[in-house]
């Protein structure tokens, strides 16, 4: 072999080997972004039965229905009042949802730019009448 084709040799080899390194780095990145993904959706979705479990406790307490209006405003207090903490970044908000006047909310958790929603429907608990 002669120099220029060891020197060029020597090139393709160093070329392929820094390809070869940016892409698996790449692929560590976006392996790494995927899994701390999954992990903040298993946040958002312990937080959002969290807080579904800690009404339907509330709502097995209650002995007369009222009206869906009154169920959805009381839901919204029990909601605001659970004790469970949530995980660092993790916000729950309930918002009126549009059922028919059945008075639901959405139960929504989020973390950075992943949401998750949940609709809780106090008729379906036997807080109130339609």
């Amino acid at each position: 072999m002669t120099l220029v084709e060891v020197m060029v040799s020597s090139v393709v080899v160093a070329l392929a080997a820094n390809g070869s390194a940016q892409l698996w780095g790449s692929a560590m990145v976006w392996n790494h972004r995927a899994e701390r993904r999954q992990e903040l959706l298993g946040q958002l979705d312990l937080a959002l039965l969290q807080r579904e479990r800690a009404l339907r406790v509330s709502a097995a307490g209650v002995t007369a229905p009222m009206s869906c209006g009154a169920a959805a405003a009381w839901t919204g207090l029990q909601l605001s009042a659970a004790p469970a903490p949530l995980p660092e970044g993790v916000t729950v908000s309930a918002e009126a949802a549009e059922t028919e006047g059945a008075g639901a909310l959405w139960i929504t958790a989020r973390a950075e730019d992943l949401e998750r929603k949940r609709l809780f429907a106090p008729a379906a608990h036997g807080l109130c009448r339609p």
